[in-house]
């Protein structure tokens, strides 16, 4: 692949030469292609897929599996064959669709996780581009900035304060300081080439530019590609605690078939039929469904949320949305549009607005009623100057005349403005270059650029936090005349600023100095620079972010927004959100630093906005709620928050503007960037947990059911109401339909007005134990007096009374799905129709009933015989009885104030 042998130790024209790379220009779009046919995409080979084989094998490694095995074999011990092959046939069919609903859950998290697709900014045809990073091929020039992970080997041609974390290949964890200078050894490790840049890695500071030696398999991390790939199996906290309740059963379930084997044979059941009946129990009462539910309908609200512009990156966090119980928002790009526009600047004493919104360059410039040119207004032609040159962000048309930004929204308003005003192709026309460059963090608060044009003037051009910027300054502009900066100044400046964030205007402060003397960047942007005024950037909160806060706060969730801006503008924007809090809620993070843990948990509870908040504070505010025993969703797009991503219950991050690094840290990324799309996902998260506990619901009642039945009617002297064939066709084959439809089962009324769910608290709690119970009885009534009714009857023999019994069972299984999809209330009402897939169910599986008892090879089979219309109609009669009297007492029960707490 690589055309340039040992990189590092060439010089960035040499290695640009044998890449026939035109520096400034990058590859042309042609050569580009021609390149990506020749050397293939920048993609390295997954070595763990998913494998079929693995997944199929597993399901034989299922209890339920072991215990129909145990099944058929005592069948063909016994003589009966045709029991035997039927259990075999179940083994099977149950062994298919386990396989497939697992398979296609498994894929349908692998392809949601791949949906995130890496993206580089390159240079080609001497613009900026930014495309798929698997399209990169060697030559190209890849511009890249803090917060960025690598997507490709390749020669520093640039490096301005570039740092990089390279622990994922050399083990080092302190970031590594990068140049541009020629290694002069050819074989140093790669630890020490300090000129390279290496798939993979992330940038932690800085910004620079390299082209690409490297792609795909070629890279170091292509070498060591196998090593990485190492799939770790996740086991969701609520599959644990499903696995613990199904080891449970399985002990209850083995004491009471045990039980009623012993029973039977007391009261005189042959011992060979009553050993069958307990095994084919056993399976029955064993919930077996429960693991792969869980999975299935996780995986499914993943797909759900996907859609709704929420990429959940792992089954753990879809449960954990459910519980969360408070959200920490950051507010420029989540609560408001990221629609950054310029619209008011101040020069001394002057304030200028500026027409049009969003990121098209078009609009004029007012100060009152008077329109200004900037190109004859040298102090605004000054501002406009040095906010563009201080700015790396760049403006892009597409094919449909749509205008886009490609970098910090922010830095787009300046760019967009100096572009209204003409004064980009001022600059353009001086060929201007910049010499040297100090990007902005989050300690300093700052960045400062060095330029110089083709007749040599060099121009210091600064931007930041209006504070930090006031400091550094000595002198101002006031009537178009630079003037002694004076403390009254700096005071009508602090009231400006603070003027324009009550607004809720993000504001910065541009300062500049002429023909700096000799030194280091950062010492010349330390004092004598001249303030030119502020800029402020209006930034709408997005229009459905009220309801979505409104909804989060019914729902008992709190809303924190944590923010770098200032208290002004935080305060402004929450009151506009409705965030609530009160007078004087704002917190500086610098409040919070000396703060006693007791202190700091009153702080957390008592206030909601906090502003001037550094990362380090952001992780304190994390570990405090966690302390707190809090279930918190927090957000963040930085590389300095991909701490508090990781330390949150719930990391976020932004899909559009997010780094690379708050990505990778975080557990969700919202692909729209908005507050909305969180709630979205809690609510979601909710839905799923509601949904999981209406399967086990469900599942538990029915299986008791069949127990009881069964018990029920060897205690009172009847024959055994089922065979095991019968039992096995009502749990493999009937049930297992209604139980998964309710994987989508759609939001309850109270879904976002009960608080959230407390994670420690048991699946299945003591009432919701009774409630099963109790239910569990109740529908096994129906099917137990159809079966004595007709036991009774002349004129119908024991196989029909049988075959009523298995009929009414597996209808009121049926009916008892509506008891279970709604945890209050009627489940026959108008919701029930937009789950298309309960009603499937529902027709498929009268089928198959039907199936079972009118053809020969089934009756034979289940030892079932046909039945008349009149047959048909008590059987519904009785599987209708206790549903009603279910669905009553649910009625009633909401009726008088006393739901079921679940």
């Amino acid at each position: 692949m690589n055309d340039s042998e040992r990189p590092h130790s060439q010089s960035v024209e040499a290695v640009a030469s044998s890449f026939s790379t035109d520096i400034e220009q990058g590859l042309s779009e042609k050569e580009a292609r021609h390149r990506l046919d020749t050397y293939g995409r920048n993609a390295i080979e997954k070595k763990n897929e998913i494998s079929p084989l693995e997944v199929f094998i597993r399901q034989f490694k299922d209890v339920i599996i072991l215990l129909l095995l145990a099944a058929s074999g005592i069948s063909f011990a016994i003589g009966d064959t045709v029991e035997g092959i039927a259990v075999l046939v179940v083994i099977i069919l149950t062994t298919i669709f386990g396989f497939i609903s697992e398979y296609r859950a498994e894929k349908s998290v692998e392809a949601l996780q791949g949906m995130i697709t890496p993206t580089a900014k390159v240079r080609r045809d001497g613009e900026h581009r930014e495309i798929e990073a698997a399209n990169l091929v060697p030559g190209d020039i890849v511009v890249i900035e803090e917060g960025d992970k690598v997507t490709a080997d390749g020669r520093l041609s640039e490096a301005d304060h570039l740092h990089v974390e390279e622990s994922l290949l050399t083990g080092e964890s302190e970031p590594v300081t990068k140049h541009t200078d020629t290694v002069d050894e050819e074989n140093v490790p790669l630890a020490e080439r300090f000129n390279m840049v290496h798939m993979g890695t992330t940038l932690t500071g800085g910004n620079g530019e390299f082209i690409v030696t490297g792609t795909g398999e070629h890279t170091e991390m292509g070498k060591i590609s196998e090593r990485l790939q190492q799939t770790v199996d996740e086991t969701t906290p609520l599959e644990e605690q499903l696995h613990t309740t199904g080891k449970f059963l399985i002990n209850v379930t083995l004491v009471i078939t045990l039980i009623v084997a012993v029973v039977g044979i007391l009261f005189g059941r042959p011992p060979i039929e009553m050993i069958k009946t307990a095994i084919a129990l056993a399976i029955a009462a064993v919930p077996e469904g429960l693991p792969a539910v869980a999975t299935i309908t996780l995986a499914i609200g993943m797909r759900k949320m996907a859609k709704k512009h929420a990429l959940v990156k792992s089954l753990p966090a879809v449960e954990t949305l459910g519980s969360t119980t408070v959200i920490a928002t950051d507010k420029t790009g989540t609560l408001t549009e990221n629609q950054m526009t310029l619209n008011t600047l101040t020069i001394g004493e002057r304030t200028i607005h500026v027409s049009g919104t969003g990121y098209a360059p078009e609009g004029e410039f007012f100060e009152g009623d008077r329109s200004i040119n900037p190109l004859e207004d040298t102090s605004l032609h000054k501002y406009l100057q040095v906010g563009f040159l201080c700015s790396n962000a760049r403006l892009s048309q597409d094919d449909e005349n749509n205008w886009t930004v490609i970098g910090d929204p922010t830095e787009g308003a300046l760019v967009v403005a100096a572009t209204k005003g003409g004064v980009v192709k001022t600059i353009n026309k001086k060929n201007t270059e910049r010499i040297a460059e100090r990007p902005f963090d989050s300690e300093t608060q700052y960045m400062a650029v060095l330029t110089k044009d083709e007749d040599q003037n060099v121009l210091l051009s600064v931007k930041g936090s209006p504070s930090v910027i006031l400091d550094k300054c000595d002198f101002h502009i006031q009537n178009g005349e630079v003037q002694r900066l004076e403390k009254s100044d700096r005071d009508t400046y602090c009231d400006q600023n603070k003027a324009l964030a009550q607004k809720g205007l993000r504001v910065l402060a541009l300062a500049y100095k002429d023909a700096p003397e000799e030194g280091g960047l950062e010492e010349a942007s330390e004092t004598g620079l001249t303030f030119l005024g502020f800029a402020g950037i209006f930034d709408p909160p997005r229009s459905d972010v009220q309801q979505s806060i409104r909804d989060a706060q019914n729902a008992g969730i709190r809303i924190l927004m944590i923010t770098g801006d200032q208290p002004d503008t935080a305060a402004t924007i929450a009151r506009k959100v409705g965030i609530k809090g009160h007078d004087g809620d704002v917190v500086l993070g610098s409040e919070l630093d000396n703060l006693s843990s007791e202190a700091l948990a009153k702080k957390l509870k008592d206030h909601t906005i906090y502003c001037r908040v550094s990362p380090e504070e952001k992780l304190t505010i994390l570990s405090a709620l966690n302390e707190n025993h809090e279930i918190t969703a927090m957000t963040g797009d930085g590389v300095n928050d991909a701490p508090a991503l990781k330390r949150a219950s719930i990391g976020v991050s932004m899909g559009k503007r997010g780094t690379a690094v708050a990505k990778e840290a975080s557990d969700m990324v919202l692909l729209d960037d908005s507050f909305s799309t969180i709630i979205s996902a809690v609510k979601y998260g909710r839905v799923i947990l509601d949904n999981i506990q209406k399967f086990i619901h469900y599942l538990l009642s029915i299986n008791l059911s069949e127990i009881v039945f069964i018990f029920c009617a060897i205690v009172l002297g009847f024959p055994v109401p089922l065979s095991a064939i019968q039992i096995l066709w009502l749990n493999m084959i009937t049930g297992v339909f209604p139980a998964f439809s309710l994987g989508w089962e759609t939001p309850e009324e109270r879904t976002m007005i009960d608080p959230p769910r407390d994670p420690n608290k048991p699946i299945i709690t003591k009432s919701y134990k009774y409630r099963i119970v109790f239910q569990g009885i109740m529908i096994m009534v129906g099917p137990l007096l159809a079966y004595i009714y007709f036991i009774n009857s002349d004129a119908h023999t024991l196989t029909e009374a049988r075959t009523i019994g298995f009929m009414t069972l597996a209808i009121v299984h049926l009916l008892q799905v509506f008891n279970a999809r709604k945890q209050n209330g009627l489940g026959f009402e108008r919701t029930m129709f937009k789950n298309p897939y309960l009603w499937e169910a529902f027709v498929f599986t009268i089928g198959l009933q039907l199936f079972a008892i009118y053809t020969p090879f089934m009756q034979t089979l289940l030892r079932v015989a046909p039945l008349s219309g009149v047959d048909w109609g008590y059987m519904f009669f009785f599987a209708l009885l206790p549903i009603l009297i279910l669905q009553a007492i649910a009625f009633i029960r909401l009726k008088i104030g006393k739901p079921y707490h679940e």
